[in-house]
């Protein structure tokens, strides 16, 4: 496609992983926000680069796609974080599972992909107030030069205001206005790479408790921080807590903590919040990796694959924060996670402790995946694990999964959200493995983003010959 001025005519042909139409030139491809494959269209060009350009759906030139509905929300263009917002969730479920279909494809795989498993039950409202629990924004400057804070406008330059946004709960709706509206009067200045202070802020709200912590990641410390989390103590609605995350920029250096991670200091308030995925209560702190959804459901789908019983072995790779574990433990009595860092790991122990008591549930082995299956292989050889291995976005590496193989594992339920990665992933599997099914779980509505859990079974249907190991308890 020739690059012009003025708002080209043409015909997307298929999705991009992000959730834009693309149209294919020579050497340079177009991304479309807002268009649908098969429907010609007017679009403006809003960015060039070197092998990708991108444009902007202007409108439909003859019939319009019949999946095509108007968004229903006015930052749908400038934001741009629900790419999918245009069509009819049935057609949003249709882009999710062809993603995948891709994914395995790609792999040189030959397998069918079920239908998405949507948020609610048939019938249910699925169009307005998902609910995500968690919302990142950004610190920037709105047009009169004063502190901003909002979402990464879709063209990358500026920063999106989103205080009506049906895709988080009103706590944390309100939580937003009331830190925009503090940041503007306390002149709090935006991070610019040499000047300011803030660079992004990270809200969130528990399921169970109602309460909201904010974590503001900054420059460099400031007493002004301390002032702004005395305001939001006596906000309305109250949040629970405010901490404070040192962001390295370059030309600075500032003190690790013990797990050589950067470390978060609390300004006021609750550390913990509260959660309960799959029923099992626990506490995640500031640092550790937030759920998708609260509820968890790709994850406890993967679980109740593996059909776990008591004295079964289980072991989980690749968690964020050893819900996997603790879940699996209460099937079976006894889990493993590997390959958490030394802080998530603790967090998951004490929530391990706080549910089961110290002599039962999960145990947590810290370090590289690879050298934790080195020593753990000796307490699972001869046991055939049930195995979830939870790939993220980036895969779980080839040695991990030959490793795993190497346990003759008489399940494996693979998790991820990445389909190119997942589906090397799934390959892989397959030297030793079934693949019983593929299933999408659509867990963010509006965008192309899913989790997807494949199952995976073994042949050999000969038990074990040992029950799984005991937790080790340090006394």
């Amino acid at each position: 496609m020739q690059r012009r001025s003025e708002d080209p005519l043409v015909t997307p042909e298929g999705w991009l992983h992000r959730g834009e139409a693309y149209v294919s030139g020579d050497g340079v491809q177009l991304a479309v926000f807002g268009g649908i494959p098969g429907e010609q269209a007017r679009v403006r060009l809003t960015g060039t680069h070197r092998r990708q350009d991108r444009a902007r759906w202007v409108g439909a030139v003859g019939r319009t796609h019949p999946a095509r509905v108007e968004p229903y929300c006015d930052r749908y263009v400038p934001c741009g974080r629900c790419p999918l917002m245009h069509l009819h969730p049935d057609a949003q479920h249709d882009v999710i599972r062809g993603l995948v279909q891709d994914g395995i494809t790609a792999a040189e795989l030959n397998g069918r992909v079920d239908p998405v498993l949507p948020l609610h039950p048939a019938g249910a409202t699925t169009n307005r107030q998902e609910l995500q629990y968690e919302l990142n924004l950004v610190a920037g400057y709105s047009d009169r030069q004063s502190p901003r804070i909002g979402v990464p406008g879709h063209d990358g330059r500026d920063v999106v205001p989103v205080p009506a946004c049906t895709m988080v709960p009103e706590t944390l709706r309100e939580t937003m206005k009331v830190l925009a509206h503090h940041v503007r009067e306390l002149e709090i200045w935006p991070w610019t790479g040499k000047v300011g202070t803030l660079r992004a802020v990270q809200l969130r709200c528990s399921p169970i408790t109602g309460d909201v912590g904010v974590l503001l990641s900054v420059a460099r410390p400031s007493a002004i921080l301390s002032e702004l989390a005395i305001r939001l103590a006596s906000a309305h609605p109250p949040i629970a807590g405010v901490a404070m995350h040192i962001s390295q920029p370059p030309g600075y250096t500032w003190e690790r903590d013990e797990d050589g991670e950067l470390g978060v200091a609390m300004l006021y308030g609750k550390a913990l919040l509260d959660i309960a995925p799959g029923g099992f209560p626990m506490r995640l702190g500031f640092s550790d990796p937030w759920p998708a959804r609260p509820d968890e459901p790709a994850l406890l789908d993967a679980i109740a694959a593996l059909r776990g019983a008591q004295g079964d072995a289980a072991l989980e790779i690749g968690g964020a924060n050893g819900v996997g574990a603790l879940l699996l433990a209460k099937q079976t009595g006894w889990a493993m996670s590997l390959g958490l860092p030394e802080a998530r790991a603790r967090r998951a122990r004490e929530n391990n402790a706080a549910a089961n008591g110290t002599g039962s549930g999960a145990d947590f082995v810290s370090g590289p995946v690879i050298e934790g299956l080195a020593t753990v292989y000796g307490r699972l050889e001869g046991r055939r694990p049930l195995v979830l291995l939870n790939a993220g976005t980036k895969g779980i590496p080839d040695e991990v999964i030959d490793a795993v193989l190497a346990l003759e594992p008489r399940r494996v339920a693979l998790l991820g959200s990445n389909p190119r990665a997942f589906g090397k992933n799934l390959a892989r599997l397959t030297a030793n493995l079934r693949v019983v099914r593929v299933t999408p779980h659509d867990v963010a509505p509006n965008t192309p983003f899913a989790e997807v859990v494949g199952v995976l079974e073994s042949d050999d249907k000969s038990l074990p010959t040992a029950r799984a190991p005991r937790r080790k308890v340090v006394r």
